[in-house]
């Protein structure tokens, strides 16, 4: 890259910035298949991978692939973490537990995959726009694909701000552009990563309204605009306006079963239901892996797709790792969770109603919204629905539905059920998360689709305490740490204990790519360590 492009940052930082959004040009490519094909002795060099989230997945497949021993241990019964599905009703409905969209072609996710010779047995489907936004005083359809119509249908709600709106959404796709190198005298990049989203929309824009939609999906990123990176936003909101964003078919749990049947398939052991209780270490580095059972998988390396605290508190024995290291990590706080609301419908709902993915915003700015979502105001949040029935025909059985209702959450407000949850006792927590799940579907009745609770067929409902349980993170984190401005950077795979690498959303940042990217990376840095000591 040009060097004008990173004049005030360091390369690494810079990159790591990129990095997390996702960005295709991000990182130096190096094909690990050229990197592992020429070392002898891989057969005696046994992984053990804790975790099969994406990014656990990411990094199996790498090293099954190339000769290595794996073993692949996942508490859950199935892969993916985040990225899986579940039934309801004998199968008749099968909900999404995450994926809404993500950026897959013609960006990493379709280069790691293609690397790994998958992609083409995976397919995806473009989401149909950027996003509908329903506001007690408009109601806009927000095209992808098509940044001049993206400007025009804003210039023609806010005609007051039309060269403002101009001069943002040109921000973004100069970015795109320069990601892809073409750079001009005056980089775009340059000055956004010195600024917050806040800062960035307030040099073109001013009209509350108008900014609350620019960054209607500060959601995805788990933080206001006063605390995120504007070149983040940038890069990832970006390509979701200038090249649109897919969906994995039919689910994403075939993208998590996919990579788990090429671990298999290479010889890699897929262990389900099967917990890691501790990291041992011999010599400085780590030598093995037990599991609930008792039973050890010896390991020359571990990845961890796994929560950092739990590495560092329960896995590993105490001070095996550096102070200064565990400081560092401490000073990091888990991300917001999520609650979310499934429904299956006994009608179809397909070109009914308009929009795929849809907020519904309440008057309030997103910094108020963000206090409200930490303390769990439902009333005066927004909430986001997903008809996914209007991404492509079929995604539902004939005569019914599929949709979801969230909104992120604090753990705060259901930490006061927390002990008695974690202790099989319920009532009281069940009482609250069924009187969530009622709020969400009167809401979303009165402002969006009348008559949904005469439709609902099957309703499951999650909560912060939902995610802890199945993922083990703390606070029910849905992107790993919080990444405020002054801790944006990704965190290196290699972690100060010999052997060990991390790989996942607690490295890189949630969503698909960031962690589809630390998997990679995860087995990329365990092959340049191994060559370099052979």
């Amino acid at each position: 890259m040009d060097n004008q492009l990173i004049k005030q940052v360091t390369r690494r930082r810079f990159l790591k910035i990129m990095a997390m959004a996702g960005a295709t040009a991000a990182i130096d490519w190096h094909s690990i298949d050229a990197m592992a094909g020429s070392m002898s002795g891989k057969d005696k060099y046994p992984v053990v991978v804790i975790g099969a989230g994406l990014g656990g997945l990411i990094s199996a497949a790498y090293l099954s692939r190339n000769g290595f021993p794996v073993t692949l241990i996942e508490k859950h019964d199935r892969p993916g973490g985040y990225a899986t599905a579940f039934d309801r009703a004998s199968g008749k409905y099968s909900f999404e537990v995450s994926l809404h969209a993500t950026v897959a072609e013609n960006a990493m996710p379709q280069k790691i995959l293609s690397e790994l010779g998958l992609w083409e047995n995976l397919k995806t489907v473009d989401v149909p726009e950027f996003c509908r936004v329903v506001h007690p005083d408009f109601d806009l359809l927000l095209p992808a694909r098509n940044p001049e119509a993206f400007i025009n249908l804003l210039s023609e709600t806010f005609p007051g701000e039309k060269e403002g709106i101009r001069g943002f959404i040109q921000d973004m796709v100069t970015v795109q552009a320069e990601m892809r190198g073409q750079i001009g005298k005056d980089p775009v990049m340059d000055k956004l990563e010195k600024l917050s989203l806040a800062d960035w929309m307030a040099m073109h824009v001013h009209d509350p309204q108008l900014k609350s939609v620019l960054s209607v999906l500060w959601g995805y990123y788990g933080l206001p605009p006063s605390r995120m990176n504007a070149l983040y936003f940038a890069i990832a909101t970006g390509e979701y306006i200038v090249h649109g964003g897919q969906y994995y078919k039919t689910r994403s749990q075939e993208l998590s079963d996919t990579l788990m049947e090429m671990v298999a398939e290479y010889g890699g052991e897929t262990l389900m239901q099967t917990e890691a209780t501790r990291i041992g270490i011999d010599k400085g580095r780590v030598a093995w892996v037990e599991d609930d059972g008792g039973r050890r998988y010896p390991a020359k390396a571990v990845i961890a797709n796994a929560n950092t605290p739990d590495i560092l508190t329960k896995l590993l024995p105490k001070d095996s790792m550096p102070a200064d290291y565990r400081q560092r990590m401490e000073a990091f706080s888990p991300s917001l969770s999520s609650c979310v609301v499934w429904l299956g419908l006994n009608r179809e709902l397909r070109g009914r109603i308009k929009g795929y993915e849809i907020v519904v915003t309440e008057n309030s700015d997103p910094e108020t919204e963000y206090e409200n979502i930490v303390a769990g105001n439902f009333n005066d949040m927004g909430l986001g629905v997903t008809l996914y029935d209007n991404l492509f025909k079929g995604y539902s059985r004939p005569g019914t539905s599929t949709m979801s209702i969230m909104t992120l959450c604090g753990y705060d407000p259901w930490r006061k059920y927390e002990s008695d949850y974690l202790a099989g006792k319920k009532s009281a927590y069940s009482r609250a998360k069924k009187e969530m799940a009622d709020f969400f579907v009167k809401k979303i009745e009165r402002r969006l689709i009348p008559g949904l609770r005469d439709m609902i067929e099957v309703m499951e409902a999650a909560t912060p305490l939902t995610n802890r349980y199945y993922t083990g993170n703390p606070q029910g984190a849905i992107y790993g740490f919080s990444r405020p401005l002054e801790q944006l950077t990704a965190l290196d795979v290699r972690s100060p204990l010999k052997g060990l690498y991390m790989a996942g959303a607690w490295t890189h940042g949630g969503g698909y790519t960031p962690v589809m990217m630390a998997g990679r990376q995860a087995a990329e840095a365990l092959l340049a360590d191994w060559k370099q000591k052979g």
